[in-house]
């Protein structure tokens, strides 16, 4: 777990790279429905890449000036400790952690004010209302949480991603045990699956899981026979035979650090054959983008590659006609791949996606206004350290499918009367969906596959499935 000593170099590296005192919030509870019923506690990323502290309400102030580093806390009171327990002393606080000071929260901005002086603070927009809200006030800053190009001075979110973009060796071993964790996750589903069951049975043996480990979701999770819905929370379809599970989930750490993996695998432990050539595919594609990840390769190519070992796929199914380079070209493929290949991740699940295309898009790059090719959330050149997910996907979506506007713009190019096929499977049901989804790091030589120890294999995929139902 990165400690004490990693975040006091961080931290130190920041103050290197800012001109002007900056002025981060942890944020605090968040109320769920009544002010006394909190929400689960989980501090702003960019506050945790500094401090191994997860106290609600802390906050802390950078200044270049004198390289100092002032971390607000809460006081520590009786009624405190009867409520939430004893907490480490100021002076123990400092102490472990090495800053310059801790000093009482409820003294934050008095003592910026007092301490820049003239000097103009800058801060960073977080999920958190109250405390942004408390932020600007004390920067002059304005600034919006839900719109990336208002999330923070362009120059102070550079500096921060410039040293979250790339894990540490302490980070990528809190990455590797998340992904252990998600591993035991994925295959006791798969294990559980059977006909006759919910969706929701399967998500209580995932999270059950996580929390068994110390973990939480890292999202919330995606599991569904309705795999076409990317972002499915709902949990309350049953089994049948012939449905396809698509399991898109993965534990957080206490650090804050996470994982992201998709599988899919058949509920009856072995797909049909229609399934089987998609899975076959899908797997293909995977392999192939995963492959391609080293340094200096720009992860737009790899989301093109993907796409087209998809579109070939498809053309020998008879699903699409024509030449895999000129369908991807022309957007056809995005009828059944209709998303980006990945994003980053590492503290965040979609790793500093609060700050937007200005982070995630390499200076001169802008999103396409292709249909799908303009969900690609990520198109920078991958450098070593550089973390992303792989997932490619194949969906028979009924609303992209039967869309008039498409059918007109790719009549010959995807056989839609064939798709529609498969909007009719099981029982009207539909095929759904397949993804399949790892966590790379880029490395000096290449990359690793944090997640590879999770099945994929269709032969052992389907082995696992319903091998743990007594």
């Amino acid at each position: 777990m990165p400690n004490h000593a990693h975040c006091k170099a961080r931290r130190a590296e920041f103050l290197a790279a800012i001109d002007t005192p900056v002025l981060l919030l942890a944020g605090s509870w968040i109320s769920r429905n009544y002010p006394a019923n909190w929400s689960p506690f989980r501090a702003d990323s960019t506050f945790l890449f500094f401090f191994a502290v997860h106290e609600p309400n802390a906050a802390a102030l950078f200044d270049p000036k004198d390289g100092t580093v002032t971390l607000f806390l809460d006081e520590r009171t009786a009624t405190e400790a009867l409520w939430h327990g004893p907490v480490p002393s100021f002076a123990d606080i400092k102490k472990l952690t090495g800053v310059s000071s801790v000093e009482k929260r409820a003294d934050l901005a008095r003592f910026v004010t007092k301490k820049i002086g003239r000097r103009k603070a800058r801060t960073v927009a977080i999920a958190d209302p109250r405390a942004t809200a408390e932020a600007m006030a004390i920067t002059g800053e304005t600034l919006d949480f839900h719109d990336w190009a208002k999330v923070g001075d362009p120059a102070l979110l550079h500096a921060i991603a410039r040293l979250r973009h790339f894990k540490s060796d302490a980070e990528l071993a809190e990455m590797r045990a998340a992904a252990a964790v998600t591993r035991e996750a994925h295959t006791l589903a798969m294990a559980k699956t059977r006909a006759g069951i919910r969706e929701q049975d399967l998500v209580g043996a995932v999270v059950g899981t996580f929390v068994k480990h110390g973990c939480v979701e890292a999202y919330n999770t995606i599991l569904s026979v309705r795999g076409e819905v990317l972002h499915n929370h709902a949990h309350d379809n049953l089994l049948f035979e012939n449905d396809l599970v698509l399991l898109d989930a993965g534990a957080e750490r206490q650090s804050g650090y996470c994982a992201d993996v998709t599988r899919t695998w058949p509920v009856g432990g072995q797909f049909s054959p229609e399934a089987r050539e998609i899975y076959e595919i899908v797997l293909a594609a995977e392999k192939l983008a995963i492959e391609a990840i080293k340094p200096g390769v720009r992860y737009r190519d790899v989301h093109m590659l993907a796409s087209r070992v998809l579109a070939d796929g498809l053309v020998q199914m008879q699903l699409m006609h024509g030449d895999p380079d000129e369908l991807v070209a022309n957007g056809a493929h995005a009828m059944f791949f209709p998303h980006g290949v990945g994003h980053l991740i590492g503290l965040d699940v979609h790793d500093l996606e609060a700050f937007g295309d200005q982070i995630h898009y390499a200076k001169g790059r802008t999103r396409s206004d292709q249909f799908g090719t303009r969900y690609l959330r990520l198109d920078l050149d991958l450098q070593p350290g550089m973390c992303v997910t792989i997932e490619p996907g194949i969906y028979f979506v009924p609303a992209i499918l039967r869309d008039p506007k498409f059918r007109k713009q790719f009549k010959g190019q995807v056989d839609f009367a064939r798709a529609e096929q498969f909007l009719e499977l099981n029982s009207h049901r539909g095929f759904g969906g397949v993804r399949i989804e790892d966590d790379v790091v880029c490395t000096a030589s290449g990359h690793e596959v944090l997640t590879a120890a999770i099945p994929k294999e269709r032969l052992a995929v389907e082995a696992l499935v319903g091998s743990g139902v007594s």
